[in-house]
């Protein structure tokens, strides 16, 4: 939040972590903002969302998941089209970020 002056973020993609990254995620979602998970969460019962953060119910915060259908095979064969270059996703890029070592300079 120190990084968008207490505004928070208007888009999250879980790529990865634990049940705790939803809360994180919630914590720092703007209200209006939308959570995309693509993380697998094979353990524990529950995903513990906290209350005030999530606006008490009211602050539109929006959490869509999942993955598409074929699995490791059909993400294989898309890699495949990227990298021999018969799928172009330039017009699908607005920013390119190279090393994440430099990711807090493209917050501005």
């Amino acid at each position: 939040m120190k990084l968008t002056k207490g505004r928070g973020v208007d888009r999250i993609v879980i790529a990865g972590g634990t049940v705790d990254t939803f809360a994180e995620a919630v914590t720092i979602l703007k209200p209006g903002g939308t959570i995309g998970n693509v993380n697998y969460l094979g353990s524990g019962e529950t995903i513990n969302i906290p209350r005030v953060e999530w606006g008490v119910g009211m602050g539109h915060k929006t959490i869509r998941g999942g993955l598409m259908p074929g699995g490791r095979l059909r993400m294989e064969k898309l890699a495949k089209l990227v990298t021999s270059g018969r799928l172009n996703l330039s017009h699908l890029l607005t920013h390119r970020f190279n090393g994440f070592d430099t990711w807090r300079n493209h917050l501005t």
